[in-house]
């Protein structure tokens, strides 16, 4: 069998209920549009009575189809006649193209068929229950209905199941002489599985309607939600495989991609397995510090005979053997909770039995599954051991190499530069002083007339200001006063009486 891993549509539909109808028509929808547009691929290519022929270069008849019909009768036979729910239901949409040729000039002949079939638990859906995959004698019961081929014409079968195959279903999916079944549905995790004969793959990862920029996105997504496990063991290709239900090829690429685009982390092979983790915790910009293409030539020829970059050769490779080693001890705490079941198993079927017999071999069975788990806890304390010394290792050479880039000063640099800075800082001092006394001497650095004439101008603008303006004729109707006498003559004139 082969089998691949929606639309970013259908990716956010599968996620939902599945006992919503809505969805189930969605996703409908989205296969038969999916294949409407694969007509006119170059790489699809069926079975023809002249062998495998490409369907984009040949005339076709294509019928659209649907059981709207039977949909309404099944309502109205479980009294749910509900015209929205109705719009909501999926209607087994079926698709059929007629491969023709040209023989006489005139007359056409079909050569080969596709025929593409919905099936949705109709039924189910109208009850809210929740749907279940189909089971073998479903999926033989469709094939059944479908007429069988007329004069040795090939048929190529796509059967989509909206609620799945069960995995018995999955043996379905065969090529024979006359027919070639092919198998979809979508998938928990947000995507499609399609299954088929394993000769005819090509043919069969062209009926996934998830495009391969939405797969990458959805291990880049899966990668940023566990982002915390790359400090630690990393994360491997299998996991990211179990959570996506991606190809395994298709995942490790994705993790070196992911990898370049992200400096200060790495994806190497490791046990067999693609694993991304971060190659310490030094800054990336600290790790190409010793060295790089900006550099000039003399300093690389300096630095290659110096033998620097020591530390981040170290780094790495111990970055790389405590990731190593964190995902053996993984895998060790993985086979403990397994064996950890099978106990659990035994003491329940050593409780159930009845016989001596059975006993005495649960017993047996239960005393070596205890020594299997002490050895497994033992390979477990050594992994921690050395996971710990790595680790310290680890700690000691990125303080080092954090200390060397850094290039903080030494004493005397500071000492020199704070005696530099209290001199600034003084003769700033003297400056403020010297030039807050020039300013006093402005103020009052005028001459005698000029301060005279200064007295006398401030002296009008304030009478100015306080008494009011006088009318003219006022002005002009006053008596006019008297000059003002001079000390002595006031002194001249006679005193009265």
């Amino acid at each position: 069998m082969s089998e691949t891993a929606p639309s970013s549509t259908t990716s956010a539909l599968v996620a939902a209920a599945l006992a919503d109808p809505a969805v189930h028509r969605q996703i409908e929808q989205d296969f038969v549009r999916h294949v409407e547009q694969l007509l006119d691929d170059d790489r699809l290519r069926v079975d023809t009575t002249s062998g495998r022929r490409p369907v984009s270069g040949m005339m076709k008849f294509v019928q659209r189809s649907d059981h709207s019909v039977d949909l309404k009768r099944i309502m109205s036979e479980m009294r749910k006649p509900d015209r929205e729910l109705q719009h909501q239901m999926p209607v087994g949409e079926t698709l059929e193209v007629n491969l023709l040729k040209r023989k006489l000039w005139v007359f056409r002949q079909v050569v080969g068929r596709l025929r593409v079939l919905c099936v949705s638990p109709t039924r189910t859906l109208l009850a809210g229950e929740t749907p279940q995959p189909l089971r073998p004698n479903d999926v033989s019961k469709l094939l059944s209905e479908i007429p069988a081929s007329v004069g040795g014409v090939p048929s190529t079968i796509v059967l989509m199941s909206t609620s799945g195959f069960t995995i018995e279903a999955h043996e379905l999916a065969e090529r024979r002489a006359d027919r070639t079944v092919i198998m979809a549905e979508p998938n928990k995790a947000g995507g499609w599985a399609v299954y088929g004969p394993v000769e005819t793959k090509a043919l069969v990862d062209l009926f996934d309607p998830e495009a391969e920029e939405s797969k990458r996105n959805r291990v880049r997504e899966e990668i940023e939600s566990i982002s915390s496990e790359l400090v630690g063991a990393g994360i491997s290709t299998d996991k990211i495989c179990a959570q996506t239900q991606l190809p395994v090829q298709l995942v490790e690429s994705e993790l070196k991609s992911y990898a370049k685009s992200h400096p200060g982390l790495v994806a190497k092979r490791l046990d067999g397995r693609v694993v991304l983790f971060r190659e310490g915790s030094v800054p990336p910009a600290a790790t190409s510090a010793s060295g790089g293409g900006e550099m000039p030539l003399i300093d690389r020829i300096k630095t290659l005979f110096a033998r620097k970059g020591e530390n981040e050769k170290k780094i790495a490779f111990l970055s790389e053997r405590r990731t190593a080693l964190m995902q053996q001890r993984d895998r060790s705490y993985d086979d403990v909770m397994s064996l950890e079941k099978q106990e659990g198993k035994l003491r329940t079927e050593f409780k159930e039995a009845t016989g001596d017999i059975t006993k005495r071999r649960v017993t047996g069975q239960l005393l070596q599954l205890r020594k299997d788990i002490e050895r497994r806890q033992q390979l477990l304390s050594v992994l921690n051991q050395q996971i710990n010394i790595v680790s310290t290792h680890l700690h000691n050479l990125e303080l080092v190499h954090q200390g060397q880039h850094a290039k903080l000063p030494d004493s005397e640099e500071v000492a020199s530069d704070a005696a530099k800075a209290e001199e600034m800082l003084a003769g700033l001092e003297a400056d403020a002083e010297l030039a807050g006394s020039v300013g006093a001497i402005t103020n009052t650095g005028l001459s005698a007339e000029e301060q005279a004439l200064y007295e006398e101008l401030e002296r009008e603008n304030a009478s100015a200001t306080r008494d009011p303006e006088i009318p003219l004729e006022t002005a002009s109707s006053a008596p006019p006063s008297e000059p003002a006498k001079s000390p002595a003559a006031r002194h001249a004139e006679p005193e009265a009486g």
